[in-house]
């Protein structure tokens, strides 16, 4: 079975399910790097590293996570999905530091 991650909110526990941004009010705006981002899903990750990068820039925490229905690829990103909600699994780290240079690898042309 994948291992899924999820960089964001802090102080989930095991049981909690995130939801996506619409419905919690929040309206991110797109940025170039994530031209397709849709604010009714929920984006998770293989790459525990990639979900580090997401919570740190949220002062959040990282999760394992389960996707709640069919988790489909992230066109913006590599080993990345999406998904209607997310179930809290464990809790892997609070307020993580990242990891600029694999960072760097993850759009690195060829990879």
């Amino acid at each position: 079975m994948a291992v899924y991650f999820h960089g964001g909110a802090p102080g989930l526990q095991p049981g909690d399910i995130i939801r996506p941004a619409i419905s919690l009010g929040i309206n991110k705006i797109r940025t170039p790097n994530q031209p397709r981002y849709n604010p009714r899903r929920v984006y998770i990750t293989r790459l525990r590293w990639y979900a580090e990068l997401f919570a740190n820039g949220s002062s959040g925490d990282v999760y394992e996570v389960k996707p709640v229905g069919r988790a489909l690829p992230d066109l913006d990103a590599k080993g990345s999905f999406c998904c209607s909600c997310a179930e809290v699994v464990a809790v892997v780290a609070r307020h993580p530091v990242p990891m600029p240079d694999r960072a760097r690898r993850l759009f690195a042309p060829g990879q």
